[in-house]
């Protein structure tokens, strides 16, 4: 049984063994980003994407990549919809 899989809290205990900064930016900036600064999706995306490579369910570093992408674009998407005088943002 060499080939056993890990069990999630396994697999996250074993991405805080080894990349521990990757596994909390990840979190904290996936939470931040989708509450305070969207800007912060871009460090959620790099986060997650090193977690990818280094955990046996990929789908867990790409679950906060993608939410840290989906802050950002909304909020580029906000912004260009607010030049373009589509949005009226009370400022």
């Amino acid at each position: 049984m060499a080939n056993q899989t890990r069990t999630l809290m396994e697999d996250i205990n074993q991405a805080h063994d080894t990349h521990a900064i990757h596994l909390w930016s990840a979190i904290i900036t996936t939470v931040l980003s989708l509450f305070v600064l969207p800007v912060l999706g871009l460090v959620a995306a790099y986060s997650g994407f090193k977690l990818k490579n280094v955990m046996q369910r990929s789908w867990f570093g790409l679950l906060f990549a993608g939410l840290g992408l989906v802050s950002v674009i909304s909020w580029l998407l906000l912004l260009a919809a607010w030049q373009l005088g589509y949005v009226d943002l009370a400022v």
